[in-house]
């Protein structure tokens, strides 16, 4: 699991556009659980991801939260 969480984070990262790291989330299991102006909380079955964006929605952390 860790190890796609790796895989996952960067393909995010590189991408860095709000839209497409959405789409990497939802595409790999993962659903929006909260978000506001400058964060996304993506959640599957075990897992709680944070990614905060800067204001022209690029992604500059993503980080587990539960």
């Amino acid at each position: 699991m860790e190890r796609k969480l790796n895989t996952l984070f960067y393909s995010a990262m590189e991408t860095k556009n709000r839209t497409k790291v959405t789409n990497i989330f939802v595409q790999n299991g993962f659903k929006i659980a909260r978000t506001d102006f400058d964060d996304v909380v993506f959640e599957n079955k075990d897992t709680q991801v944070l990614v905060e964006f800067d204001r022209q929605s690029n992604a500059q952390s993503i980080s587990v939260v539960g």
